[in-house]
């Protein structure tokens, strides 16, 4: 009799479990995941030659035709901003005193959130200015340094390049130019939610 008696008691603790249980669940909203919502700010996403509807314009080409910010990464060379022209699958950056095209291991900046982009005018020796109030989209990195993105107007087009803030001797923008870089002292650096 004791044995039918606990078998009852555990069959209404099951029971009553089972329908606390139920009850919870009922009581919680669901949401369900979804998969290709896009997160808050500004990622990087894979491109395939294809540009992405929430990718991000940097400049554009001589034709005035918009441009957009890739990032590409060479093992030689690190992780660089780049050029993304519309219907190439390649993007082009430049680094150690030359031009460098690729169409391996390349991203494209893409944000729901574009209207908190800003480019502000600045030169060299003033990025430390950029603070929590202001802060810089990072582009990558080179020779152990975080370099930033920035571009600027030269020949007709506005072309993207990488800024280095830290090392006195490379300080400044670098852009893709005729196979090789130039460098500008003074150009437009990319924010985020830059509150000035």
């Amino acid at each position: 009799m004791l044995s039918t008696s606990f078998e009852s008691s555990k069959a209404m603790i099951l029971s009553a479990g089972i329908l606390l249980l139920v009850g919870i669940v009922n009581c919680v909203p669901f949401k369900p995941y979804e998969f290709n919502a896009a997160p808050p700010g500004y990622y990087w996403r894979e491109y395939d030659g294809k540009i992405p509807a929430d990718a991000f314009p940097g400049g554009s080409d001589k034709d005035e035709l918009l441009t957009y910010i890739g990032q590409i990464y060479l093992k030689d060379y690190g992780l660089l901003p780049a050029t993304i022209t519309p219907g190439s699958t390649f993007a082009v950056s430049s680094s150690q005193g030359k031009t460098i095209q690729t169409d391996k291991d390349v991203k494209i900046l893409c944000s729901v959130d574009q209207h908190m982009f800003r480019w502000v005018v600045t030169k060299i020796g003033n990025e430390h200015l950029f603070k929590a109030d202001c802060p810089l989209v990072n582009g990558g990195s080179e020779a152990n340094q975080i370099i930033h993105i920035g571009r600027v107007m030269h020949e007709g087009a506005t072309i993207i390049g990488r800024v280095f803030s830290y090392w006195e001797i490379y300080k400044g923008l670098w852009i893709p130019h005729n196979g090789q870089q130039k460098h500008f002292d003074s150009y437009e650096i990319l924010t985020f939610n830059c509150q000035r």
